[in-house]
């Protein structure tokens, strides 16, 4: 797996967004632009791109569209962020029906449920709109022309298995914390964790696997029951950025710091303060702004009928690996007590 300490600086004012981290209760209207509402352009003849997160509030997503609006400086089209308030497949359905009612050119959407969403895209792209998904993909890949992710789901998924069982010594309870359990990216990074660590550490046992909804007081209390119900437990790998932190406020709190190791995917802004007193012991990111980047990126070339090949270099971003329809960054930090400062998001 590649690992680069690339530090994107276009994105340094990620630092704002962050000081309001966390999920917020933003209402489902656009944040950055609004569609023009005669046509599949603004009056200038800009392209409008959709931007759909998963939820809008969260940090991750939030950092992901500082990178999506440079890149719509940059490349001069018109990015418009706009979610849900919560992970709900239905609620995030409505996003795009009303994004397909305005008439944009594009929708990228970050998908809460990888069946949901297939009709309604489908319907996009039947309306003439193009649709990528990004972050976390659909089933039915009739429904979407392109999905932009950060890395092979197998190659991270096998990260996490190794990189927790390294901090727990090959052996012990574990369990799993995930966004929902029908998120298509966090699903398959926890199956292939788990088949990694079964394959290579038999004295390890996976005890749970629990979902918090992105939800970081819920992540918060999943982990006080998880210490309840299992007091032999030694590991808790999150899959989703709220759980990290939020395992590691509850095992500081319990006492428990150094005697359960906690790993997984979050940023270093939220994670600095527990992997600088050893409560958590590693945060596995990539940088989300690079991301929304390519993200916005990608929609502009499918829009001009571009095609992004395998080893393209693409300013801002490196080089990106294509697989048929997927385009991948492939940029996977590990982050620790010794190189979190280095981090800007």
């Amino acid at each position: 797996m590649k690992k680069s300490k690339k530090v994107i600086a276009l994105l340094m004012a990620a630092l704002i967004v962050l000081a309001f981290a966390g999920c917020s209760t933003a209402a489902e209207t656009p944040t950055s632009g609004e569609p023009s509402e005669d046509g599949q352009s603004d009056a200038s003849g800009t392209y409008q791109i959709a931007l759909i997160p998963q939820l809008v509030g969260n940090t991750y997503f939030e950092v992901s569209n500082q990178g999506a609006q440079q890149a719509g400086e940059e490349l001069g089209v018109e990015v418009i962020y706009t979610g849900a308030s919560t992970a709900d497949p239905a609620s995030q359905a409505d996003v795009v029906e009303d994004m397909i009612t305005k008439g944009v050119d594009c929708i990228c959407v970050a998908a809460v449920d990888p069946d949901a969403l297939a009709p309604v895209l489908k319907k996009a792209m039947n309306a003439g709109i193009k649709v990528v998904t990004w972050d976390s993909d659909i089933n039915d890949t009739s429904s979407r022309d392109l999905y932009v992710t950060y890395c092979i789901d197998k190659e991270l998924g096998e990260h996490l298995g190794e990189e927790l069982a390294k901090y727990m010594n090959g052996e012990g309870e574990y369990a799993i914390i995930t966004s929902s359990l029908t998120v298509q990216n966090n699903a398959a990074w926890s199956q292939y964790a788990t088949e990694y660590i079964e394959a290579n550490y038999p004295d390890m046992t996976r005890v749970a696997y629990e979902p918090c909804e992105d939800d970081q007081a819920k992540a918060y209390t999943i982990t006080q029951n998880l210490m309840t119900a299992y007091p032999n437990l030694k590991g808790i790998l999150g899959v989703t950025t709220p759980a990290p932190p939020a395992s590691a406020q509850a095992i500081e709190e319990a006492g428990k710091a150094g005697e359960i190791v906690c790993v997984g995917i979050v940023e270093p802004s939220t994670s600095r303060e527990y992997l600088k007193s050893g409560v958590m012991q590693e945060a596995i990111m990539w940088h989300p702004g690079t991301l929304g980047y390519l993200t916005i990126y990608a929609a502009k070339a499918l829009l001009d009928g571009e095609t992004i090949t395998d080893g393209q270099e693409i300013e801002n971003v490196g080089k990106v690996i294509v697989e048929d329809t997927k385009i991948v960054m492939d940029e996977i930090f590990d982050i620790t007590a010794e190189n979190v400062d280095e981090f800007d998001f």
